[in-house]
């Protein structure tokens, strides 16, 4: 029997959901607080010469999962999608820039580290000690950090994995769930006791070809937006409520209202603290759980520089920033190495991050301050002076979840403080992972839970 979903939350998991439900034959109400779809997903527009659309949040996708390239082509999009140029990243240590050694996020496949210079000969030679170490996994989870500081040392952690996550979620990795936070290290841990055996392993076991990574829609990730929001517009049974903050009740004879419009069934893809507000009124053990769930806010700024103000070569997509070394910004990515179309006249566009959880001393400052701030750690990590230009600073408060030791157990505890209420289903970031794949994929396990 169709049924009226109401979805709560114009995220890409919000309007993945809609277009699942309204797809299976269900009237949805998409309700959105903002006066535009999208989420995070989103751009600004530069006028220069012709229109350049630059992404203020994600610039793309991981290709290896398939759930945004399927999506991409039932919008329509198959021809749209496009591959970066550039692909090679580097990691800032002691004034120099340094190539990644061959890992899986960071855990190295090989204790030859010395060819790059990123870790010293002492940090290779005790992250060699993990090839013969007992096996030492304990049966549960534990966070990033405790597991590579105890198989290959603090210098292989500060330097090289810990940097990578830091590009992902700003997280503190010495918090961070290796069950819930990087499922790719818990592989990786679950198949051999030695991390490098299983980096090795893995490595040797991936396809010659494996085709892109990464891939994006030409014109940016606002174009699957646009496509998505007009193939709703397009289905009579979609009603999309914008600049409408959701209020939930709980009706009669299991009937739910959101907003005063009475609906079967209710799913919830907002932010953790927002989900929490909305039911804490009927489920209440499950809004303390979902209200300790911590959040680390960033700030990613473009910069348009002349051409050559930095000496790069054109293949390295970006540079990470280990938190050692003090700086501000954590991660820089050459946005317009990845996509040369975005800077036909030569321009270098970048794209810097500031922010961890660990770091927030760039929030209480003005944002022509952070920008300066930027510009300073740039010109030492480049070493070369960095002028004034054009640029805009967009500030992501509060938007990254953080799942830290024990993030499956507070997951599971949700759902069970909240499986008498027939009919509601909450998901989200915060539940199933970052990533537009992770968001793609709980958007349609949402429907697929109220059907």
């Amino acid at each position: 029997m169709p049924k009226t979903v109401a979805i709560v939350g114009g995220g890409i998991t919000g309007i993945v959901a809609a277009l699942s439900a309204s797809t299976n034959g269900d009237t949805v109400h998409l309700f959105e607080r903002t006066d535009f779809l999208g989420g995070k997903i989103d751009e600004w527009i530069r006028p220069h010469g012709r229109e350049q659309s630059i992404p203020t949040g994600p610039d793309a996708f991981l290709a290896r999962r398939p759930e945004v390239t399927e999506l991409a082509i039932s919008l329509g999009l198959e021809d749209k999608l496009i591959s970066p140029s550039a692909g090679s990243a580097r990691i800032y240590r002691d004034g120099r820039l340094h190539p990644l050694p061959p890992s899986v996020l960071g855990v190295p496949a090989s204790a030859d580290l010395g060819d790059t210079g990123l870790i010293s000969a002492e940090g290779a030679a005790r992250a060699s000690l993990d090839l013969d170490a007992r096996d030492d996994r304990p049966d549960g989870d534990e966070s990033v950090g405790a597991m590579v500081r105890r198989r290959l040392g603090d210098e292989v952690h500060e330097y090289l994995v810990d940097p990578l996550l830091g590009g992902i979620n700003a997280g503190d990795s010495d918090r961070l769930s290796v069950v819930s936070g990087v499922p790719q290290l818990d592989v990786l841990r679950k198949k051999h006791s030695s991390l490098m055996t299983a980096a090795a392993q893995t490595l040797a076991a991936a396809p010659s070809n494996p085709g892109p990574v990464f891939q994006s829609i030409d014109g940016g990730l606002n174009r699957l937006i646009d496509a998505a929001e007009a193939e709703l517009e397009r289905r009579t049974n979609v009603s999309v409520h914008l600049s409408t903050s959701a209020e939930l009740d709980r009706g009669t004879d299991s009937a739910w209202s959101v907003s005063n419009i009475e609906v079967d069934e209710v799913i919830l893809t907002t932010p953790a603290g927002v989900t929490a507000d909305l039911v804490r009124a009927i489920a209440p053990a499950a809004a303390d759980e979902l209200a300790a769930i911590d959040y680390s806010s960033v700030a990613l700024t473009i910069l348009v520089l002349p051409p050559n103000t930095i000496d790069l070569d054109p293949s390295i997509s970006g540079v990470l920033v280990p938190r050692l070394c003090g700086l501000h910004v954590t991660a820089v990515s050459f946005a317009s190495h990845k996509w040369p179309e975005l800077a036909p006249d030569g321009s270098q566009i970048l794209r810097v991050s500031v922010g961890r959880r660990t770091d927030e001393r760039w929030s209480q400052l003005r944002d022509d301050e952070v920008v300066q701030l930027i510009r300073n750690d740039l010109s030492e990590i480049f070493e070369t002076i960095i002028p004034d230009g054009p640029s805009l600073l967009t500030r992501w408060m509060q938007s990254l979840p953080q799942y830290d030791v024990g993030h499956a157990d507070r997951v599971q505890a949700i759902d069970h403080a909240t499986r008498h209420l027939d009919g509601l289903v909450l998901t989200g970031a915060w539940r199933s992972g970052l990533g537009l794949p992770a968001c793609v994929a709980s958007g349609r396990a949402a429907t697929a839970k109220t059907t």
